[in-house]
Formats: C-alpha cells, structure tokens, sequence
C-alpha cells in the first residue's frame, strides 16, 4: 500500500514539474542540463516513474523558481489550497514587499470583477 502512495505521489510531483517546466518554456533537455543531470532521468521523474530526493526537489524548485511545495499540489485543489502557494512564495520576502503584492493582487481581483460585471 505505501508503495502506491508513493507512486501517486511521485507521479503528481512529476507531473507538476513537467507543466511548470512548461509554462516556464524550458525544454526538458534545458532542465536536465541546470540540474545536471541526464535527460532520461528527469524523464523518469516527469512521468511519475522515480520520486526525486529532497535535495533534488530543492533544486529543482530553484530551477522552476517556485516553493517545493507547489511541485507536491494537487491540479485542482481547493482555492484556499491554491493559497497556500500564495502564501509560501511571499512568506520569504519583506513585510513591506507582501503588503505591495497583497495590494496589487486586491486591485486586479477588483478590476476583474468589474469586467465580469460589464464595467
């Protein structure tokens, strides 16, 4: 049973490594390469087959520039979930720096809702 675990778990870290990898425009062998490694394994580990080691998670995160914990949610979890990231990814900066990005995050929700409303 653990072994299935951590299959699932290994495959939506791989998973979510591929598309933030993706998103980013990189190019698997591009990845490989930052991390030093070769181009099968990071295959292997964007199909879910192998589960990185801590310390690979963390520099994988640094090449995807993203939290460790991004790579371990879940496609479609629950907003306050999502949220989490959010708060993770200020966490390291300034208080002065999150209240900006809280701020501005506040007035794009507001000029959306506007839109949304016909506005």
């Amino acid at each position: 049973m653990a072994s299935r675990k951590i299959q699932r778990l290994a495959s939506i870290v791989g998973g979510n490594i591929s598309r933030r990898r993706r998103q980013m425009g990189i190019t698997q062998a591009e990845l490989a390469e930052r991390l030093g490694v070769g181009g099968d394994s990071l295959s292997r580990i964007e199909k879910g087959v192998v589960a990185p080691r801590f310390q690979r998670l963390e520099e994988i995160a640094s090449a995807l520039d993203c939290a460790v914990a991004e790579l371990f949610r879940k496609e479609g979890e629950p907003l306050v979930v999502r949220l989490g990231t959010v708060e993770d990814m200020l966490r390291p900066l300034p208080p002065y720096a999150q209240e900006d990005i809280v701020r501005l995050m506040l007035d794009l929700a507001r000029v959306i809702e506007k839109r949304l409303q016909g506005i």
